[in-house]
């Protein structure tokens, strides 16, 4: 069930990350064409832009959790662990157990300003209707989805730990 409640979530993800990545294309497109070629006085299509893609590009963080990705430096695991497969998944599983530490801690903070950007909205300059208490919104709603995805690549690599302890111990016992 976890396993089909993660696919859910980065389907989702990964669907409005190429959304809002069309839609600032998009739009950043027709502001070009505007300025250049139309002339209308559109003022709205560049900030609805740079919203939508800073909107994208923070849930792209939550994403890139539930791929197990992250900025690492994998060189430390590689050259310790070359000819340990198991210390290296322990010291995977021990990364995302500090990362999932970190991201707890920017958890509190960030509802703060979650619950500030719900009770106080502020609008943006030139597209009045754009409440843009939405980023930090997002931003809270990324630190939430990373958490749930790290915490789900713990369990899954406790089991994975557990499993090849197990397997193991089964093959010291039929020797």
């Amino acid at each position: 069930m976890f396993n089909f409640l993660q696919q859910g979530i980065t389907a989702v993800e990964k669907w409005i990350c190429a959304a809002g990545l069309l839609i600032s294309t998009l739009l950043t497109f027709a502001q070009v064409i505007n300025r250049y070629w139309l002339h209308f006085e559109i003022m709205w299509i560049g900030d609805m832009a740079l919203y939508v893609f800073v909107i994208t590009y923070i849930l792209a963080i939550a994403l890139a959790a539930s791929q197990k990705g992250h900025i690492a430096v994998e060189m430390l695991p590689d050259r310790l662990f070359r000819d340990n497969p198991h210390g290296k998944r322990s010291y995977s599983l021990a990364m995302d157990v500090l990362t999932l530490a970190a991201i707890l801690v920017f958890l509190h903070p960030a509802y703060g300003f979650f619950r500030q950007s719900l009770r106080y909205p502020e609008y943006g300059t030139l597209i009045r209707w754009f409440n843009t208490g939405w980023l930090v919104q997002v931003m809270f709603a990324t630190v939430v989805l990373s958490a749930l995805h790290v915490a789900y690549h713990i369990g899954r690599d406790v089991f994975e730990l557990r499993k090849q302890l197990w397997l193991k111990s089964q093959e010291g016992g039929n020797q």
